[in-house]
C-alpha cells in the first residue's frame, strides 16, 4: 500500500500544485477563451501521457524513436523554449494598449503556450501513474486478494492528495484574485514554473549526458543531484503556496472591503472563511506530501539481503593486461542471483550479475548491476527468487533480462560455452562512469 502512495504522490504532488496554480490563473485572466484553451492542453497531455505509457512499456518504436528517453528528452527541450516563449509574449502583452483585439492576441498566445506546458507537464509525470495497476504484484492471487485491494488502496490515497492539493491551489489562486490580489497569484504562478523549468532542465540532462550528446560532468552531477532529491522541488511547490495562503490568511482579518448590503459583506466573509478552509486543507495536504518522502518511505523500506560480490576468474592476454572475465557454470546454475566485482586499470569498482532464467536449460541472464532507469543501484533477490531492483523496487522478467527496456540490468556483449561464460574486460572497462 506504501509504495504506491509514495510512488504516486512523488510522480504527481508537484504537478498538481502546478497545474491547480496554472489553471486559476488562466481562467480568472483571460475568461471563457483563456479556460477552454488551457483545458485542451490538459487532454492533450493526457493523451500523450497515455499513449507514452503504452508504447514505453510495450517496447513499441515510433518512427524509430523510443517514446521514453529520446522522446521525453525532446518533449522537455520543447517544453524549456515554450517556457523562453512565454515569459517573452508574457512581458510584451504587459504593454500592450488597451485595444480589444490585441488584448485578445495576448490571452490567445498566451493561453496557448500555457496549454503547451501543461501538456509537458502530463507527459513528463503522468505515464508511470497509468501503469502502477498492471504492475500491482499479488503473487498471482488475483484482483480480489487483500494484496491487490491493498495496493490499489495506496495507489487510490495518492491519487486523491495530489487531486485534493491541485485544488487547494486552484481555489487559494482564485480567491487571490477575486480579492483584488492578482499581483500574488502571477507572483506564485511564476515561482512555481520557474522552479519547474529547473527541474525539467534537470530530468533532460539526466537524458542527454549519459549518450554524451551533452557532454558535461558539471551538468551531469546536477542532474543527479536534482533526480535524487527531487522531493525538495515539491516542499518549494508547498512552501510558495503556502506563503499565499499566509497572506490571504492575514489579510482575512485586516482587509475592511466596502459594501454595499448586507448579504454582500455576508460574502465577501465567506470567501474569506473559505481561503482559510482551502488554507487548513493545503496543510494536511504538505504533512502528507513530507510523511510520503520521509517516515512512509523508512516504513516500506526492505532490508535487503544482498548476493556477495563474488570473484569471475581473470583471464590475462599474451602480454599480460586483463583480457577475460570467466564464470564457471557451476557457480550460477543453482537459479539464484549471482554478483561478480572487476576493479579496472583505473580503480574503478564495476559489478555485473548472472542468473539462470530457465531451471535445466543454458539460458542466463547477463547484463552490469546498474540500469539505465536508477543508475548503480544494482539488484537483489527476494524470498520469492526474483530479481528486484533496490531503488525503485520493480520485480524483472527474468526472461527479458540481457535484453534493453525499462529497469532491466544493461547490456554487455558475453559469451556462453559449456563450460564458462565469459564477459570480455573491455566490456566492463567501457561501462565504468557507470559505477562512482
Amino acid at each position: 500500500m506504501l509504495t504506491y502512495l509514495i510512488n504516486v504522490t512523488g510522480d504527481l504532488l508537484a504537478v498538481s500544485l502546478i497545474l491547480g496554480v496554472t489553471f486559476a490563473y488562466i481562467d480568472r485572466s483571460f475568461g471563457d477563451r483563456g479556460r477552454l484553451i488551457s483545458r485542451i492542453g490538459l487532454a492533450v497531455g493526457l493523451v500523450a501521457a497515455a499513449v507514452r505509457a503504452y508504447v514505453t512499456n510495450t517496447r513499441r518504436l515510433v518512427g524509430g524513436w523510443k517514446v521514453g528517453a529520446y522522446g521525453y528528452g525532446v518533449a522537455l527541450a520543447l517544453f524549456v523554449l515554450w517556457a523562453a516563449a512565454l515569459i517573452v509574449f508574457s512581458l510584451k502583452s504587459f504593454r500592450l494598449s488597451e485595444d480589444p483585439k490585441k488584448k485578445t492576441a495576448a490571452a490567445v498566445g498566451i493561453s496557448s503556450s500555457v496549454a503547451v506546458l501543461i501538456a509537458s507537464y502530463l507527459y513528463g509525470a503522468v505515464p508511470n501513474v497509468f501503469v502502477y495497476p498492471f504492475k500491482f504484484d499479488t503473487g498471482g492471487n488475483g484482483l480480489l486478494s487483500t494484496d491487490y485491494l491493498f495496493r490499489l488502496g495506496g495507489y487510490l490515497l495518492g491519487l486523491i492528495v495530489c487531486l485534493l492539493a491541485g485544488l487547494c491551489a486552484y481555489q487559494l489562486t482564485s480567491l487571490s484574485v477575486k480579492k483584488g490580489y492578482p499581483a500574488l497569484a502571477f507572483a506564485a504562478f511564476a515561482a512555481l514554473h520557474v522552479m519547474y523549468a529547473v527541474y525539467d532542465f534537470a530530468r533532460l540532462m539526466l537524458v542527454l549526458t549519459p549518450r554524451k550528446i551533452v557532454d558535461s560532468q558539471v551538468l551531469f552531477k546536477f542532474a543527479a543531484a536534482s533526480n535524487n532529491g527531487a522531493h525538495w522541488y515539491t516542499f518549494t511547490a508547498f512552501g510558495i503556496l503556502i506563503v499565499l495562503a499566509v497572506i490571504l490568511w492575514i489579510r482575512s482579518y485586516t482587509a475592511k472591503e466596502p459594501y454595499r448590503t448586507n448579504a454582500e459583506h455576508r460574502r465577501q466573509r465567506a470567501m474569506w472563511r473559505s481561503a482559510k478552509r482551502w488554507s487548513g486543507v493545503l496543510l494536511l495536504c504538505f504533512v502528507c506530501g513530507i510523511l510520503c518522502a520521509t517516515w512512509f518511505v523508512k516504513l516500506n523500506t526492505v532490508v535487503i539481503r544482498e548476493a556477495p560480490v563474488e570473484d569471475p576468474q581473470l583471464v590475462k592476454d599474451g602480454a599480460g593486461a586483463d583480457s577475460e572475465l570467466r564464470v564457471p557454470l557451476e557457480m550460477v546454475s543453482d537459479g539464484h542471483l549471482h554478483r561478480f566485482g572487476y576493479t579496472t586499470p583505473e580503480g574503478k569498482q564495476t559489478r555485473f550479475i548472472v542468473v539462470l532464467k530457465q531451471e535445466n536449460t543454458n539460458n542466463y541472464g547477463v547484463g552490469l548491476d546498474a540500469c539505465e532507469i536508477c543508475g548503480e543501484a544494482g539488484y537483489y533477490e527476494n524470498n520469492d527468487g526474483q530479481v528486484v531492483c533496490k531503488k525503485c523496487n520493480v520485480v524483472m522478467n527474468r526472461t527479458t533480462i540481457g535484453m534493453k527496456g525499462g529497469c532491466n540490468p544493461i547490456i554487455i556483449d558475453y559469451d556462453i560455452n559449456e563450460s564458462y561464460i565469459t564477459v570480455p574486460v573491455e566490456e566492463m572497462v567501457k561501462n565504468q562512469s557507470r559505477f562512482s
